[in-house]
This record gives C-alpha cells, sequence and structure tokens, in this order.
C-alpha cells in the first residue's frame, strides 16, 4: 500500500479489531523497484504505523515452501 495510507489503515484496523483481536498479515516481498500497485512493504512497515497504536508482532514466519525469488 501506498505510504501515505499506512497510518489511516492502521488506525481503521484499530478500531475494527476487538481489544484482544489479533491482526494476520501475509507480505509479498518484492524488489526494489519503485510505483505501483502492487507498492513494496516490509514487516518494518507494517511496525512503523502499528506499534504506535499499541499492536505487537506475535509471530513473523517465513513461508518454507515458497518458490526461491520469495524466501527473502
Amino acid at each position: 500500500m501506498q505510504t501515505s495510507v499506512r497510518p489511516p489503515w492502521a488506525q481503521r484496523i484499530e478500531k475494527l479489531l476487538k481489544p484482544s483481536g489479533e491482526l494476520i498479515t501475509l507480505m509479498f516481498p518484492m524488489d526494489e523497484s519503485f510505483g505501483g500497485p502492487p507498492y513494496k512493504v516490509s514487516v518494518s512497515d507494517y511496525e512503523n504505523v502499528l506499534i504506535l497504536l499499541g499492536f505487537e508482532a506475535m509471530s513473523i514466519v517465513d513461508k518454507e515452501r515458497a518458490i526461491t525469488p520469495r524466501k527473502v
């Protein structure tokens, strides 16, 4: 997602989840190309907007069976 919409997206997620709710996210690593969609997003991109709202990462797992270019 574009950088400018990440904070509003995080705030909306916070409002939609119950206090004990969990957010499950799938990320697809992309190369260093600019533009989009799709837009490059990383774990730190999510953390930058979600941790400020009190979220914490419970588990971050790489897909072991992913094809080689997606194992990063």
